[in-house]
């Protein structure tokens, strides 16, 4: 009896451990990626809005790339497949555009889709104010997000409640 209960009580303690652990070896860009991915699972495209595929484009080279394409690898929303492509130039053909931090283009690729239902994400302090919808941030050590209502309104993007209530939310832009 004794070693039943030493035994539920290392697992106890440990299991903390290894949470924490998991969490710490997580990337940020693994935890982005997932965000992403939830962000088209909760997001409302207006009918007529995709072409057969919901793509996620990123702004340029970047290594979030192959964290968002080994998170959605074979996953489908709304029966419609998940595809991942670098672009190298403003594309109005993507569903989500990601826009890294430091891109210098930032405002010309948000320029490219701005009355367009494209779902737009990046991940500086300025980008909701250049016109983004969503915009990744670090609390301490962290990843969170802002989401501007106005800006996916806008665009005829219906943002759900649920993602809403997660996130800080912004004013009009």
């Amino acid at each position: 009896m004794r070693r039943l209960c030493l035994l539920a009580l290392a697992l106890c303690l440990a299991t903390p451990v290894a949470r924490a652990q998991a969490q710490a070896g997580t990337s940020e860009y693994e935890i982005k990626a997932a965000f992403l991915y939830n962000f088209v699972r909760l997001v409302e495209w207006p009918a007529g809005a995709s072409n057969g595929s919901m793509r996620i484009c990123i702004a340029g080279p970047h290594p979030i790339q192959e964290r968002i394409e080994e998170t959605v690898r074979g996953e489908t929303v709304e029966g419609q497949p998940l595809t991942v492509r670098s672009i190298l130039q403003p594309d109005a053909g993507c569903d989500v555009l990601f826009i890294p931090r430091r891109f210098a283009a930032a405002e010309e690729y948000l320029r490219a889709v701005e009355n367009r239902p494209v779902l737009t994400v990046g991940e500086s302090p300025e980008f909701i104010q250049q016109g983004g919808i969503v915009n990744f941030f670090l609390d301490g050590k962290r990843v969170r997000f802002e989401i501007n209502p106005t800006a996916a309104t806008r665009v005829n993007l219906r943002i759900s409640s649920r993602l809403l209530q997660l996130a800080r939310l912004v004013g009009p832009t």
